[in-house]
């Protein structure tokens, strides 16, 4: 998947159109918050994910460029 499709994708999941219902998010800050209420339910560590994320995201950028 490159990252154009990743956008759609996400912008397909949360919804992020200026909405705040119970099928999408207004903002990027709404859905990050759930997330950590969902990974607090759950017992996953945030913070690693978080780490993870950023990881995920710097080699993504690097195939854009490669």
């Amino acid at each position: 998947m490159d990252n154009p499709a990743r956008v759609k994708k996400i912008k397909k999941l949360l919804g992020l159109r200026g909405n705040d219902t119970n099928t999408e998010y207004y903002r990027v800050a709404d859905a990050v918050t759930d997330l950590m209420h969902f990974c607090d339910s759950k017992g996953i560590d945030f913070d690693q994910e978080m780490r993870m994320a950023d990881t995920y995201y710097t080699s993504e950028l690097e195939e854009k460029v490669a």
